[in-house]
């Protein structure tokens, strides 16, 4: 049992707190405990892995794919029918059309457009606009055109610091 969880069984039990109100803050503790186990280290080969210490140089366009961007984009980040994971940092424009995203707070420099996209966690801080577009006929659209571009990554350099072969 964590500390956190003895500390609130304890506030209940000296009716500092209702049960109700226990069960609650136990289960967001839950819930958090949850979103840091996604941020773990075990990646699949198929997964796009930025890491903090990384940056990417340049325009950086990814599809179908399962992102974790930690680190930082030099240029504009688009993310197609992605699962992402970000707490990174976007010099330019952060795009998500389609698929999911999991904030847990970081950058971006430019304008954040979410298309048809869920969202959840900690939205990282903007200085440019935020764009929300959620409809079905978005969402619908998307679907269709899915096929077509599946499995695209673009970018117009290498990773700082990643070997020529």
């Amino acid at each position: 049992m964590s500390e956190e969880i003895r500390k609130i069984l304890e506030a209940v039990a000296k009716g500092e707190i209702s049960p109700e109100e226990g069960e609650m803050l136990i289960k967001a503790l839950k819930e958090k405990e949850k979103e840091e186990q996604n941020w773990s280290e075990d990646f699949s080969e198929k997964d796009f892995v930025l890491r903090e210490d990384e940056v990417m140089e340049g325009d950086l366009v990814l599809s179908r794919k399962k992102a974790f961007i930690k680190g930082k984009v030099e240029g504009d980040l688009v993310l197609i029918n992605c699962e992402t994971f970000f707490s990174g940092e976007v010099e330019g424009d952060l795009a998500v059309i389609s698929g999911r995203i999991e904030f847990n707070g970081g950058k971006v420099k430019g304008d954040l457009a979410l298309v048809g996209a869920k969202e959840s966690g900690r939205r990282p801080s903007v200085d440019g606009d935020v764009a929300r577009i959620s409809n079905f006929f978005i969402s619908g659209m998307m679907k269709m055109f899915s096929p077509f571009i599946s499995n695209i990554s673009v970018s117009s350099r290498k990773k700082k610091g990643e070997r020529e072969e």
